[in-house]
């Protein structure tokens, strides 16, 4: 009996090693390294910049809020900006609003919105001032490139052009800053 023990504490270790062998028969999961980490978008950050007409090089300068909502590798954007809108009469001041939309990779965003200007029809007066006659200015189709930095400074630039039938000046804006609250929370029975 004794002899039996021996043989299996002896050799039981080597038929493990001869039974299992040196590869793995299951493919390993990639390292933690190489998986890219998902990074939170998400939230209101407090812009400003310029917006440059691609023909003239006027620029004028642009400033407000954009909220970023995320949802895997898609976003959801709304942007409310201030500028002086250039008319026949003098610069308007003028608030750009819209919504746009599209797909997230790592720490940058790539996507399309569409724009609508706000005027104020009193020269000087902001167009959200309450009980100010203002008019719906042109209507923009709009591509969107955006990267997040290391440091937290959200870089967005946008290519405009005039949707069908509106007048308006092609342009380049440039807008920077940096989150000032996070994502609000979604209401109840929505989708973000």
């Amino acid at each position: 009996m004794m002899m039996v023990r021996a043989l299996l504490f002896l050799g039981f270790p080597s038929l493990l090693l001869m039974a299992c062998g040196s590869e793995p028969d299951v493919a390993a999961p990639p390292p933690a390294a190489a998986k890219q980490a998902i990074v939170s978008l998400e939230g209101t950050y407090r812009v400003t910049g310029f917006t440059v007409e691609k023909e003239s090089g006027s620029q004028r300068e642009i400033a407000g809020t954009v909220i970023l909502r995320q949802d895997g590798d898609r976003y959801i954007s709304t942007f409310n900006l201030t500028t002086l809108f250039p008319t026949p009469d003098g610069p308007l001041k003028s608030d750009v609003i819209g919504r746009g939309e599209g797909t997230i990779e790592g720490r940058s965003l790539r996507g399309s919105a569409i724009t609508q200007i706000i005027m104020a029809q009193v020269p000087g007066v902001d167009a959200k001032f309450a009980f100010i006659p203002r008019f719906v200015g042109p209507r923009l189709v709009s591509s969107t490139v955006a990267r997040l930095g290391e440091d937290g400074l959200l870089t967005v630039e946008i290519e405009s052009e005039p949707s069908e039938g509106q007048t308006y000046a092609a342009t380049r804006t440039t807008v920077s800053g940096t989150r000032i609250a996070p994502a609000p929370a979604p209401k109840s029975g929505t989708k973000p």
